[in-house]
């Protein structure tokens, strides 16, 4: 997929990772059909999907300047002695899981707009994300929708939250 402000990391993710600055948006595959998944903010840790099966179950793309670290997962394991670390990282797991779970059954709007949120609350460079990358996922019927209903809004090149 080429969308301008958009970078696949498939190349570039085969263990964990943690997001320094930016969002990382990522796409899950479910009966037969691609959606629009979670987004990663700074903090958070993706590529999970890799470290727990051993394969990438999830296709993770950053946005714009974006900057994460790789860990390997020796460096993981030695961290993990850290309680603090530990907790933190499986804090992360478990909210990571169940946003996997719950985002496979939920509407594409439900799903755009509980990102956006997350974005609007966590992230402090980025706030939105990238129209031609949102559409290719949800259609502008139901984006059209949320802007009419002013849960979103827009510009030239992002969707918003909007907290009214």
């Amino acid at each position: 997929m080429k969308c301008e402000l958009i970078t696949n990391l498939s190349r570039d993710i085969k263990e964990i990772a943690y997001i320094q600055n930016g969002i990382v948006i990522s796409t899950l595959k479910y009966e037969e059909t691609e959606k629009l998944g979670q987004v990663f903010c700074e903090g958070d840790y993706f590529g999970l999907d890799s470290l727990v099966f051993g394969i990438n179950l999830i296709d993770y793309y950053k946005v714009g300047k974006t900057r994460f670290k790789k860990e390997s997962y020796q460096l993981f394991v030695e961290l993990l002695k850290d309680n603090d670390y530990y907790d933190k990282f499986f804090l992360n797991l478990k909210i990571t899981f169940l946003e996997i779970a719950s985002f496979m059954k939920k509407r594409e709007e439900e799903v755009l707009l509980l990102n956006l949120r997350k974005i609007y609350n966590r992230s402090s460079d980025i706030k939105g994300l990238p129209k031609d990358f949102i559409l290719k996922y949800i259609s502008e019927e139901k984006i059209n929708s949320l802007l009419e209903n002013e849960l979103i809004k827009d510009d030239n090149e992002f969707f918003y939250y909007n907290p009214k």
